[in-house]
């Protein structure tokens, strides 16, 4: 029931925005046709086997539509790592750890790659787990299938674009915790990947287990 509820509030939502974005003279087509791609998005959430899979679907899809008023603004996390980053030693490619305030933010750039690289990025921002890789030229693409392999196993997802690309969504709350949970132990990550500038990306992260100590207490997990 609660869940039929939340559904059908989303929709609802996705609705007036669409009939908003109908009235003449309020929004451009191309407008238009970015919240023809949000109901889409919307109605893809909706297949989602796992409950918290869906939620997180919903809010990638509505939160940004619902509160941005600049469709290219990208997200404060994504600005933070940018500023940690500019610090990075560029002979240090591994993990870079950086608390501010509440937050506890963690980065590592793509080995093998010149600035400004492709970032894997783990967080506990506003008291919640999320695992992304920020991109420095957007993926044309609303969804990738990954692959992350590392020298304990490999896991098979599904990540979603973010911020005009820019940012690929790995996961935030629990399913992000059950992903970082399995990379604990691993030395290197490396993507596979349909999508030409994500296959092959590798990323050192040696000393997980230690390092990601103060942002699973920040998350509590």
């Amino acid at each position: 029931m609660k869940m039929t509820l939340l559904t059908r509030q989303w929709s609802c939502r996705a609705l007036l925005i669409i009939g908003a974005g109908s009235s003449p003279g309020l929004y451009a087509d191309a407008h238009q046709a970015g919240l023809e791609s949000v109901l889409d998005n919307a109605q893809a959430c909706a297949e989602e086997p796992s409950r918290l899979d869906r939620l997180s679907c919903y809010d990638d899809v509505f939160k940004p539509t619902l509160t941005t008023t600049n469709d290219s603004e990208l997200s404060d996390l994504w600005y933070a790592i940018e500023r940690q980053e500019a610090e990075r030693d560029t002979q240090a490619l591994g993990l870079m750890v950086e608390q501010v305030g509440d937050d506890v933010l963690m980065s590592v750039p793509a080995l093998g790659t010149t600035p400004p690289r492709p970032v894997m990025v783990m967080a506990c921002e506003k008291a919640i787990t999320r695992f992304q890789l920020h991109m420095p030229e957007p993926v044309n693409a609303a969804r990738v299938d990954l692959q992350l392999s590392t020298n304990t196993g490999s896991i098979q997802q599904q990540w979603r674009a973010r911020d005009d690309g820019h940012v690929l969504n790995g996961g935030r709350g629990l399913p992000a915790i059950e992903t970082l949970r399995q990379l604990l132990n691993a030395n290197e990550v490396t993507l596979t990947s349909d999508v030409a500038v994500l296959n092959g990306l590798r990323f050192d992260i040696t000393g997980l287990r230690q390092a990601i100590q103060p942002m699973r207490e920040a998350c509590r997990w």
